[in-house]
């Protein structure tokens, strides 16, 4: 292994580590000022004429949203992936089928129920749902290392 490829692997690591925090952090951030826009930090609310704070504040919160509504499609793929995963292992999970890896399993049971639940809060109340899945999505990272 080369020094540069050695480093290139630690910088990863710490950003993937600061982004387990700081995403969920934001995401509670932001689902706060949507539930309660009077909590919308100052910064935010300035004109970008008089100082450039505000740019760059908002390219912050513009960058943390990108990489939020990445995991969010992510979350959703897996999440719409996972009914025809079950449907596919099925003989495997009746027991007539070889190997079967039972932590993908687990994975793709515990997105399945998150479906079902996320599909039942958006029929009946469709801003607690979208809530729901946003917190997911941010806490992406962290929930689906816990399921694994």
């Amino acid at each position: 292994m080369s020094p540069e490829s050695a480093v290139g692997t630690v910088r990863q690591a710490v950003v993937r580590r600061w982004l387990e925090i700081l995403l969920p952090v934001y995401t509670v951030g932001m689902l706060l000022v949507w539930m309660r826009p009077e909590y919308t930090p100052m910064i935010l609310t300035e004109s970008m004429q008089e100082s450039p704070l505000p740019l760059m504040a908002w390219a912050v919160v513009g960058a943390l949203t990108g990489i939020l509504a990445l995991w969010a499609l992510i979350v959703a793929f897996f999440l719409l992936y996972s009914p025809f995963y079950l449907l596919g292992q099925s003989p495997h999970l009746i027991g007539k089928g070889g190997w079967v890896d039972h932590r993908e399993v687990r994975f793709y049971c515990a997105s399945f129920v998150m479906l079902c639940l996320l599909a039942f809060l958006m029929y009946r109340e469709l801003p607690v749902g979208i809530a729901l899945f946003t917190g997911v999505s941010g806490c992406g990272p962290i929930f689906w290392r816990l399921l694994v």
